[in-house]
């Protein structure tokens, strides 16, 4: 049997595994829930992963007992390297002939490789939020990604946390709302099927689900685009923290990063970014304040915002690869297209 190596893209949510060939073309793609070993636990985190890539053996028309050449996954909550061993030994463990070799990275990595060979920027904001600026030399730094108690900015857990805590606040006159909270109340309890606020205390405690609870974000947006000012309110400070995420890790960026064609790459990752019109106004005027700066005034001079064509776990696999010396193929032009290029005017 020719090579085949496996990839795994797994969010906060919903995760992806496909299995590739040495040529990149690719031979199976399934789905499934959260593998966030912080949210799940290991051995869902463990099982959804091997379900998935047994699941894709068979699509591929593989032998489900012959292990892949190599795994690499792309995670969100795989960046502690004690915790990265523990998972790796125990998934040979407990399926031995799932692969013969294995490799994790974070889920900012994994989209990062898969878009490109040299570097840019990847910023996540799906259920959490993470970004990693990644150089040309391979030198890492990051900002974020860690955990709704302690982060998460800018993701769809922030901005339905943020228009919760509005209407809480405005209740008990404790803070006064930007804007009128009454569509946002009303939605509230129409999301978590509640009649009152004490009613929502199940779902900040003991029922408490954060992927649910992110996915009030979607009934926002839609409250957003149909003109409700606090809704909008809320997206446009989700753009401000989310570029202020870029500002934090910009003075580590090397030039070339800077001098291309498309300006600083920024890859945009997650489903909140589906809703970029919203985001917009706080993420403009955040950066081009950065770049007015003193510090990065003539050596800051636009950015581009990419997506993905090509799910990371097609990265993860491919970083998987070159753990065990071998490679992939990469169409880097088709994975990952262009929807938004700025230029600053402080350079016209």
């Amino acid at each position: 049997m020719a090579s085949v190596f496996g990839g795994v893209e797994g969010g906060g949510t919903h995760s992806k595994a496909v299995l590739v060939s040495g040529d990149g073309k690719i031979l199976a793609q399934t789905e499934g829930p959260s593998t966030n070993h912080w949210l799940v636990g290991v051995d869902k985190c463990l099982e959804t992963i091997n379900d998935m890539v047994q699941r894709a053996k068979m699509e591929a028309g593989l032998d489900p007992n012959t292990p892949l050449c190599s795994l690499g996954m792309s995670l969100s909550g795989g960046e502690q390297k004690d915790a990265i061993n523990k998972l790796i030994a125990q998934m040979k463990e407990m399926f031995p002939n799932l692969s013969q070799h294995y490799f994790i990275t974070t889920d900012a990595i994994g989209a990062m490789t898969t878009a490109s060979d040299r570097g840019g920027v990847v910023l996540i904001s799906g259920t959490g939020s993470n970004c990693k600026l990644v150089n040309p030399d391979g030198s890492q730094i990051g900002c974020g990604g860690w955990g709704h108690m302690m982060g998460d900015e800018g993701s769809a857990f922030w901005i339905s946390h943020l228009a919760v805590k509005t209407v809480f606040d405005a209740r008990d006159n404790l803070v006064a709302p930007p804007h009128d909270v009454t569509r946002v109340g009303k939605a509230m309890k129409e999301y978590f099927q509640v009649s009152d606020l004490m009613g929502m205390l199940p779902h900040l405690y003991r029922n408490f689900q954060k992927s649910h609870f992110a996915g009030f974000c979607k009934k926002l947006a839609e409250g957003a685009e149909a003109g409700d000012a606090l809704c909008q309110y809320v997206f446009t400070q989700a753009g401000r923290v989310l570029a202020k995420h870029v500002e934090a890790v910009l003075p580590a960026a090397q030039e070339p990063l800077l001098s291309g064609d498309l300006g600083l790459p920024i890859l945009c990752e997650g489903s909140v970014w589906k809703s970029w019109e919203l985001l917009k106004p706080g993420f403009i005027e955040v950066l081009d304040k950065v770049a007015s700066s003193d510090k990065f005034k003539g050596r800051f001079h636009g950015y581009s915002l990419l997506v993905l064509q090509q799910s990371s776990a097609l990265g993860g696999a491919s970083l998987g690869a070159r753990s065990i010396n071998a490679t992939i193929t990469m169409d880097y032009p088709a994975n990952a297209k262009v929807f938004y290029q700025h230029t600053f005017k402080i350079d016209q």
